[in-house]
């Protein structure tokens, strides 16, 4: 319905969100699986019997699959965020259209968090050789990175972008405008 009154500019915007959302929700499966491997299940406290070449091979997958899930975020947000504010004379009738918006907006901050801890990673492992492979600093912010504001950060954006979806794909909240 909302899709055949979009112009060519915000149709592909709108590819360009959902491409980015792909990416992003897609990454973010994928390096919890990577990342959650290197841990005694229930805990933070990493395998004792997982072998240090091993811990490294992770920690290098983590960190390389976070280039891609920072761009597919920022790609979702510039994207995302040119819709929802070129639809802005929409929020009053259509409150889900705000309620998403502003639901992502929200967690915003906790996910540039991330991702400068994700970028740290990146930079202590980039040029490194399995010879020189830097395991403990890299361990330090791999933890500092699932520990953002106490590791409730993440599961609460993961709550919020839920939510989000939710409002968006759901369309609560309408009001005719007719009334």
């Amino acid at each position: 319905m909302i899709i055949a009154k979009l112009s060519q500019l915000q149709r592909f915007s709108f590819f360009l969100a959902a491409l980015g959302a792909t990416i992003w929700l897609g990454g973010f499966i994928v390096r919890a699986v990577i990342g959650f491997d290197l841990f005694i299940p229930g805990t933070l406290t990493f395998k004792s019997d997982m072998p240090s070449y091993a811990q490294a091979q992770t920690l290098r997958l983590f960190a390389q699959s976070g280039l891609y899930t920072i761009a597919g975020y920022g790609l979702f947000i510039i994207a995302g965020g040119y819709l929802w504010f070129s639809y802005r004379h929409m929020w009053r009738t259509r409150g889900g259209l705000f309620m998403g918006g502003a639901l992502f907006a929200l967690y915003i901050p906790i996910e540039l968090w991330q991702i400068y801890f994700d970028i740290q990673l990146i930079q202590l492992i980039q040029y490194s050789s399995y010879g020189n492979f830097p395991l403990d600093a890299a361990k330090k912010v791999f933890l500092q990175r699932l520990t953002v504001l106490g590791g409730a950060g993440a599961s609460l954006s993961t709550l919020g972008y839920i939510s989000a979806i939710f409002f968006l794909t759901t369309q609560t909240m309408y009001r005719d405008a007719s009334q």
